[in-house]
């Protein structure tokens, strides 16, 4: 059997590359020169072409770290103007979106609409959706009051909101478009603080006039 020989490889002189993992990450989450280096994979950290092309790459994406909240959007919500809140509730596939909401709404309906998506046809779903109107808003379901099964109510503190035949329409057809097809909404009760309270029967109604077989009740 011949013998072996031993080879010994030669390291070439110079500085040497980054290697992945190589350099530590100066912030947790920053994106720095440094921290996007780090996660160069080492078959391009060694080629030198690629590693000076990352290197000035990241230079630049480094740079411009200011520009990244400028496209950002659920950040910007509360600042964005009422034309753009309706283009992107467009985008975003907001179904229950309506152009005449309040500015204040139309920020809590497009904060909430990605929740909501996943939640169609649930308790948590109506609650979300009724909430952009109402913040303070619950769901009592049947077996809480008697009622028949599957059944359910809206309980809205209104103590300081308004409520009128338009915000109440705008509550029936979002739980028309949440709930899901078997459950029945019995009612709408408004309530305050002092103890006042509005009812509202199932659809939508005007005063105490009978409109589509429902009635108002206030006192």
């Amino acid at each position: 059997m011949a013998p072996t020989t031993r080879r010994r490889r030669l390291r070439r002189s110079g500085p040497s590359r980054p290697r992945m993992g190589a350099m530590r990450m100066n912030k947790a989450h920053g994106i720095t020169k440094e921290n996007l280096l780090a996660s160069l994979p080492a078959v391009l950290a060694n080629d030198d072409n690629m590693a000076a092309l990352a290197s000035a790459v990241a230079e630049v994406l480094a740079a411009r770290v200011g520009e990244i909240e400028r496209v950002s959007i659920y950040s910007q919500i509360d600042r964005l103007p009422n034309e753009l809140l309706d283009i992107l509730a467009n985008d975003f596939k907001v179904d229950w979106w309506d152009a005449n909401y309040t500015l204040e709404e139309k920020r809590r309906t497009l904060k909430d609409s990605w929740n909501v998506h996943r939640r169609l046809g649930t308790k948590a779903a109506v609650v979300l959706a009724i909430s952009a109107i109402y913040p303070d808003t619950q769901v009592s379901e049947w077996w809480e009051y008697g009622g028949k099964p599957y059944h359910f109510k809206l309980l809205i503190d209104a103590t300081y909101e308004d409520v009128d035949p338009v915000r109440h329409q705008r509550v029936i057809d979002r739980v028309a478009f949440y709930k899901n097809l078997r459950s029945v909404l019995d009612e709408v009760e408004y309530y305050d603080a002092g103890g006042l309270a509005t009812e509202y029967f199932g659809a939508a109604c005007i005063g105490c006039e009978l409109v589509d077989s429902a009635a108002a009740i206030r006192y």
